[in-house]
């Protein structure tokens, strides 16, 4: 079963009505065209040349590089019980074409970071989750990654500095980074050289969301890896059954 059944779901949608046009067919060289006769809308080609893979059609266009003849590449998804298995994170691999594009920026992906992250600070941070939901709605959207970005940067919660000294159990914490700093210079007068230490910043920040993988495959990347695999599906049904003369483009096959 696909990681993805939503896109499987689309792609079965969006196909339904979706006609093969065998435009080439001379070994490995192959040009097949899938469109809906009554529409323009999510057409796709596949060719394939010796070592290569080209996907287009209403979106994005892939190249794909791996073996001599790709088609035994990406009949890999194919079961024998019919039913069709992507395997994105493999495929994408082989993309010769620009790699940037299999993959997007992730709300989801983003929100269950933040989310993570929150529950474990709540403990020490009571009222975070809170304050991080009014500090989202105050001026960014999520939905973009850049806001995101921005968002995670620009937030703080529980103003509190530490000044803490090395040499003896001595700490004082405030608000004020100014009165800490303070704080510190009165304690090393008093307790004499080597005392006073460094003043810590204690408020809570997303100090590591730089390493946070905010990026899943795109949608169209995904309905592309289903159409490859159902494309090759029908067009080797095709000529099983020798029934290439009803897939010339004067004629399509069902």
């Amino acid at each position: 079963m696909s990681d993805y059944p939503e896109i499987a779901a689309r792609f079965a949608r969006d196909t339904a009505g979706h006609r093969m046009t065998i435009a080439h067919d001379d070994g490995i060289y192959r040009h097949l065209v899938f469109r809906d006769p009554k529409h323009s809308f999510y057409w796709f080609e596949i060719i394939t040349t010796p070592g290569q893979l080209v996907f287009s059609g209403d979106g994005e266009s892939f190249v794909f590089r791996r073996t001599t003849d790709m088609f035994t590449f990406f009949r890999s998804g194919l079961r024998r019980n019919g039913t069709i298995e992507i395997n994105p994170h493999y495929w994408a691999e082989k993309l010769a074409s620009q790699r940037d594009a299999a993959r997007t920026y992730s709300q989801k992906l983003f929100d269950e970071a933040v989310a993570r992250d929150l529950k474990a600070a709540e403990v020490d941070y009571p009222g975070i989750t809170e304050a991080w939901h009014e500090h989202v709605e105050s001026e960014f959207n999520t939905e973009y990654e850049e806001e995101a970005r921005r968002a995670l940067d620009e937030f703080r919660f529980g103003e509190s500095y530490e000044a803490a000294c090395p040499k003896c159990d001595w700490r004082h914490e405030d608000t004020s980074y100014a009165a800490a700093v303070l704080k510190r210079s009165r304690h090393r007068q008093d307790a004499g050289e080597g005392h006073g230490g460094a003043v810590r910043d204690l408020a809570f920040t997303f100090a590591d969301s730089w390493e946070w993988q905010l990026r899943d495959f795109d949608w169209w990347f995904l309905w592309a890896c289903h159409a490859i695999v159902t494309g090759i599906a029908r067009y080797d049904r095709v000529r099983q059954y020798g029934l290439q003369k009803l897939a010339t483009p004067k004629a399509v096959a069902a």
